[in-house]
């Protein structure tokens, strides 16, 4: 997708986006991972087995992937907004840009409603087509980052970035689960806030995740021009992450109840759980750096599959708790459903590669051949 050109500042050096693009796909494939543990041992795991510890311990990481993906919404739209600075691209066509893309996830978060609900037979509340799930929130965070934070006179908006973080989280255990007028679409609302099952990823207090990822982001492309430079971002990211966990850990340690939240459902989105999530996902973001770092040309299962992520999650639930399974729904024990995890993995594996090297490949050369020559840029 090109965009005209504007009169912006003279662009800064060129960036090194290797280790940093490999590190985004590291985390991104984490957060695969990590997904298809938490859908898969949520539906195949018998009653029985999820009073033991091992089912605690996914649903612990099973708050890692939701969080991580709206994050690196952040951290990319950040690298799209640095790479549009440096070929001088307006403020007004970066935004557009933008909220067409969000538009796009919404309308794909959509048609992934459909296809379950045509799935399953047509059977269950009409509802369910409007349920706001992660992608619905992905799709509407881009297109409230791209209005409200993308960059101004060349210069990233860190400061509105963080008040924007600020707002979602200060307000999220009170809007997040609030009960709207019944005279208002629910629809709409659930995208604000709400009740489940409808409103599973309300904006409050999600969004703030891809604003402070876009702060990340912008950091780490703006430290990834100078490598001794952008090794220290990435130790001094973990170390913030270790730093935001242990404070938040104190608190608790100090006085367990220092905001009363009326169920675990609501503490969920209190600034407690944000800091100390957030903290777990920067020293995430360094092994990802670190591991990529020390493998770098090599092959690397997690960097694939976040290089596949949509097509993953498009594919995988339905596996997980489609009628593809329903034989398996509550009947497995924590060891039988490791070994289906694994499976699980791999076939997804096999998904990704059989895209990257099929069909991206024939959507790359299809356009060089039927495209007419692009116009000489003035």
């Amino acid at each position: 997708m090109s965009l005209r050109p504007g009169l912006a500042a003279p662009p800064p050096r060129s960036l090194r986006p290797a280790s940093r693009l490999d590190a985004i796909d590291w985390l991104r494939g984490l957060a695969v991972v990590l997904m298809i543990q938490t859908h898969l041992y949520d539906s195949w795991v018998s009653p029985a087995g999820k009073l033991t510890g091992a089912f605690w311990w996914t649903r612990y990481l099973g708050g890692v992937p939701s969080r991580l993906f709206l994050l690196l919404v952040g951290v990319s739209m950040a690298i799209g907004f640095e790479r549009q600075l440096e070929r001088g691209v307006e403020r007004a066509a970066v935004v557009r840009a933008s909220v067409r893309r969000g538009l796009e996830i919404l309308a794909l978060a959509y048609l992934f409603r459909f296809q379950e609900y045509a799935l399953a037979g047509f059977w269950g509340p009409i509802s369910d087509l409007f349920r706001i799930d992660i992608l619905n929130c992905i799709g509407a965070s881009m297109i409230l980052v791209a209005l409200v934070a993308a960059p101004r006179a060349g210069r990233p908006q860190y400061a509105v970035a963080l008040a924007a973080t600020a707002l979602f989280v200060g307000l999220g255990a009170v809007v997040g689960p609030a009960h709207f007028p019944t005279f208002l679409p629910t629809p709409l609302t659930a995208y604000i806030g709400g009740q489940r099952p409808m409103s599973w990823f309300g904006l409050f207090p999600w969004a703030a995740w891809a604003f402070v990822g876009l702060v990340v982001g912008h950091v780490w492309v703006r430290a990834s021009r100078e490598p001794r430079r952008e090794a220290l971002t990435y130790l001094l990211t973990g170390a913030v992450g270790l730093a935001l966990m242990g404070a938040v850990l104190l608190v608790r340690k100090w006085n367990p109840y220092v905001i009363r939240y009326p169920n675990e459902v609501v503490q969920q989105m209190g600034p407690g759980t944000f800091f100390y999530r957030l903290g777990l996902n920067l020293v995430f973001a360094f092994v990802g750096y670190a591991l990529t770092r020390l493998r770098a040309g090599r092959f690397s299962m997690m960097r694939q599959l976040g290089r596949t992520s949509l097509l993953v999650y498009w594919i995988h639930v339905d596996l997980c708790y489609g009628l593809v399974s329903r034989r398996l729904h509550h009947h497995l024990d924590m060891r039988q459903a490791t070994i289906g995890f694994v499976l699980m993995t791999g076939a997804m594996l096999l998904v990704s590669l059989a895209k990257t090297k099929y069909w991206d490949t024939w959507r790359r050369r299809r356009p060089a051949r039927q495209m007419p020559p692009a116009p000489t840029p003035v």
